[in-house]
């Protein structure tokens, strides 16, 4: 193979398919999507986060969109509602009910006031706090469970001072207590390590499906294209049909590696940028999403592993593609001639998708070992650290051997195919071609 005529071939590649408006619509429309979906990442949190803080003054006392609360308290607990709710919320007027409870319910299904009713009962087995909202959107469900939450807090905090529970006693038995379930060598996971075991993998497997999968039928569709307009056989008066093949190829995977780093690029930029708009412009104190510590936190050989599959995914489905390509003479034929592998390759996909969801069934063990499915999940699994040595080690061997049998087969029948014309060639037609070529 004269290596001249194949850069040549992979220059022309990538030339035409860059002047392409497809290439370039794509291209385009795919990263503003990264840049706005990244950005989101530190966005919502921030602007969320900002609104639910606000329900806190700096000094510690909650606001809530709540101005009046009419109470009944049926119970024995005789507790001085009042001055407590007046120090966690000073803007709250409460007032005891004069009125019946219908009554009010009544002035709670008409009026737009922000008003609730507070119900303060006996139950047989304990007490029970009832807050009820207007039927208008003029009070939150979350308010009339914050003042809810609040009210039971005090309720029980009385119930102890009356039982001889001092203040300070009282404080320690505020104190919260954490509780977590870990699995057995997680317990030093941080938010950045389950970020890269959990959202990571999935992000990988489907982005890697795209390039894949649509640069392989860019091979095929570019290989048709040429064939229609005569191209081919310009081509193939200066170079083998081996070297054109393989040109094509390489010259797709390189757009394809390109478009790769320039999405992995841009979801950079935008979660740098986006966490120093949030820090600027609106919250000083939001916890931003540190990408350079999570991609710190990748060894540099799960990288290498991962960079590996994703080439010898690309390879598999080109070298299928390109075989595809030039057994069609016409460009309308290409969608039908190509649907067998499509469907291949998104049975890969849907089968590594739902191996990282239980990565130890059998569902895992199939996508690890089949080739078709493995270039989308072995990296996924590399990212989580939920595939062993050998495992990786021979769905590697089995991903190169099959590859190593389609480019033997392709060869042989290639200089054949690439120069047919008319009906599309089947399957049993290629098998007819490799058995008589020698």
């Amino acid at each position: 193979m004269s290596m001249d005529n194949f850069w040549k071939v992979t220059k022309f590649t990538v030339a035409q398919q860059v002047k392409g408006k497809a290439f370039k619509i794509s291209t385009t429309i795919i990263l503003i999507a990264v840049l706005i979906l990244t950005s989101l990442v530190n966005f919502i949190p921030a602007i969320f986060g900002k609104d639910d803080d606000s329900k806190e003054a700096t000094n510690g006392i909650k606001k809530i969109g709540i101005e009046t609360a009419y109470y009944m308290d049926d119970s024995d607990l005789k507790v001085d509602l009042e001055s407590g709710l007046k120090v966690a919320f000073p803007n709250l007027n409460l007032k005891k009910a004069t009125e019946s409870r219908e009554t009010i319910l009544e002035k709670l299904k008409t009026l737009e006031d922000k008003m609730v009713l507070v119900s303060i009962s006996n139950e047989n087995i304990g007490y029970y706090v009832e807050v009820i909202t207007p039927t208008s959107d003029a009070v939150s469900s979350e308010d009339g469970q914050i003042l809810a939450e609040t009210i039971s807090s005090i309720l029980n905090n009385s119930r102890l001072i009356k039982a001889g529970v001092s203040q300070e006693d009282l404080g320690k038995l505020s104190t919260p207590i954490n509780t977590q379930v870990f699995t057995a060598g997680d317990e030093d996971d941080t938010l950045e390590d389950m970020i890269i075991k959990m959202v990571f993998p999935m992000v990988a497997c489907m982005l890697l499906f795209y390039i894949i999968y649509f640069y392989g039928y860019w091979v095929a569709s570019s290989i048709v294209a040429e064939k229609t307009s005569r191209v081919m056989e310009l081509l193939l008066t200066s170079t083998k049909p081996m070297e054109l093949v393989v040109g094509k190829c390489v010259g797709m995977g390189f757009l394809a590696i390109t478009q790769f780093a320039s999405i992995l690029l841009t979801a950079y930029i935008s979660f740098i940028g986006s966490g120093a708009i949030v820090k600027k412009f609106i919250d000083t104190s939001a916890n931003i999403f540190d990408i350079s510590t999570v991609l710190g936190k990748i060894p540099v050989v799960q990288v290498v592993l991962i960079i590996l599959f994703f080439i010898l995914g690309y390879v598999l489905y080109a070298i299928i593609n390109a075989l595809v390509g030039a057994t069609i003479s016409k460009l309308e034929d290409l969608n039908t001639a190509i649907m067998p592998v499509s469907f291949i390759s998104i049975i890969g996909f849907y089968l590594a998708y739902a191996a990282i969801m239980s990565p130890e069934s059998v569902i895992g063990t199939i996508a690890t070992y089949v080739p078709f499915s493995a270039p989308f999940y072995i990296p996924s699994m590399i990212l989580s650290e939920t595939v062993g040595i050998v495992q990786m080690g021979v769905s590697l061997l089995i991903l190169i051997s099959t590859i190593v049998v389609l480019t033997l087969f392709t060869a042989r029948v290639y200089s054949v195919v690439i120069l047919h014309t008319g009906n599309r060639l089947k399957i049993k037609d290629l098998f007819t071609i490799f058995n008589n070529e020698k």
